[in-house]
């Protein structure tokens, strides 16, 4: 047996050398009280499966593994990810030598591993109660979850994957006209069940899950084609499994937390504020705030502009979230970051200012300003492409001085 190292600890020997993804200390706290789909809130009852751990090993991406890894958040189970480390030497240690592999480590100490994907979620869809209460029911289950996972699959990878230009549009369009029947064929199913977004009754089944994986990739990847195959006019059944799967606590708390480097979390927490650029600050605070009638939150004078700068907060009412913001550099400042008078300006909230630069550094985007601290907290600076500044900064926690 070969070593299995873990960051959490590196001593441990198991049965395949890998490395397991940190995911305890990213994951953001789930509330479902709020979530529209009540029958959906799943608690795990078998004091059993309580005790159970289970996990997940593939390479760092989505692809196969991501199905198993979202069932598995939807019940709120114990898991991880890990990565083979030696792959060509660990490979003989798995059931077929093949990728992604579950593992089940029971309450009683006992380990059963189980590989290929349909197998998995089967086995999991049973272990969990996502299945049906008939053979009827479960040969239904099994026709959609084998739909997703081969022919949707072997489409996508035939008509674009597999093409020497798969962006081209030639490509897609004919890879979403395949897709049309297999589409249809699940539609049906959800309108002979009342197109209320579930393939059986009112309960999420394993059979759901690559649907709604395949739905959320084309919605990112080609989203045109998408709106066009599946919206709340056409397809509506469809539509509504994944609005439902999508809107669910832990899944969105899983897609949005950042915990998978294969799967960052968003970069724009939320809009913070938008505002304009003023060259003196007292006239436009007499407009805003007199004329307007404005409420003011803040009225400071940032360290970086010179003695007649400022950088001024309002809300239309004291429920409004968003804000209006005035800021000047004032008459006698260098201004050092080449900040456009008379200029509109929008803000957005991030979880962390300087992780968000890097990120977009990466994808070409050119900031005016670099990470900056200011009197309200980080901040930084870029523009669109027709020159429109954008700010990012992190949510401010005292903007007085």
């Amino acid at each position: 047996m070969t070593k299995r190292t873990s960051i959490s600890n590196a001593d441990a020997v198991k049965d395949i050398d890998m490395e397991t993804v940190a995911q305890s200390s990213k994951k953001i706290k789930v509330d479902q009280a709020d979530y529209a789909y009540p029958q959906d809130k799943y608690t795990i009852k078998s004091e059993t499966l309580k005790s159970s751990r289970f996990e997940v090993l593939y390479m760092a991406y989505r692809a196969r593994a991501e199905v198993p890894r979202l069932l598995l958040e939807y019940v709120g189970a114990t898991y991880t990810s890990a990565i083979p480390v030696d792959w060509p030497a660990g490979k003989k240690e798995t059931p077929f030598g093949l990728l992604p592999v579950l593992t089940h480590y029971k309450a009683n100490g006992a380990a059963f591993t189980v590989a290929q994907v349909p197998a998995l979620m089967r086995y999991l869809g049973r272990l969990f109660e996502l299945t049906g209460e008939t053979l009827e029911d479960d040969a239904i289950l099994d026709a959609c979850f084998e739909c997703a996972h081969e022919d949707v699959l072997n489409t996508i990878h035939m008509e674009i994957w597999a093409k020497s230009d798969p962006k081209s549009k030639e490509c897609i369009d004919s890879a979403f006209e395949k897709l049309v029947p297999l589409f249809d064929g699940v539609e049906r199913y959800l309108v002979k069940n009342g197109s209320n977004g579930y393939l059986l009754g009112e309960k999420t089944t394993y059979a759901e899950f690559p649907w709604y994986d395949w739905m959320s990739y084309f919605y990112s990847e080609y989203p045109e084609h998408m709106n066009a195959l599946v919206s709340e006019t056409v397809r509506p059944g469809l539509r509504t499994l994944y609005e439902r799967l999508d809107s669910n606590p832990r899944i969105r708390a899983y897609i949005d937390g950042g915990r998978w480097e294969y799967r960052p979390s968003p970069p724009m927490v939320g809009l913070y504020s938008t505002g304009v650029v003023v060259s003196e600050w007292e006239p436009a605070y007499e407009f805003y705030a007199k004329t307007l009638g404005l409420l003011t939150v803040s009225n400071v004078q940032p360290e970086h502009t010179g003695p007649d700068g400022r950088y001024i907060e309002f809300i239309v009412n004291a429920q409004e979230r968003t804000k209006f913001t005035v800021y000047s550099a004032g008459k006698s400042s260098e201004e050092k970051h080449d900040m456009p008078k008379h200029n509109t300006g929008i803000s957005f909230t991030v979880r962390n200012v300087q992780e968000t630069h890097d990120r977009l550094v990466k994808k070409g985007v050119e900031f005016k300003m670099p990470p900056t601290k200011m009197p309200w907290g980080s901040m930084a600076q870029f523009a669109d492409p027709d020159g429109n500044i954008l700010t990012i900064n992190e949510a401010p926690q005292n903007v007085g001085k």
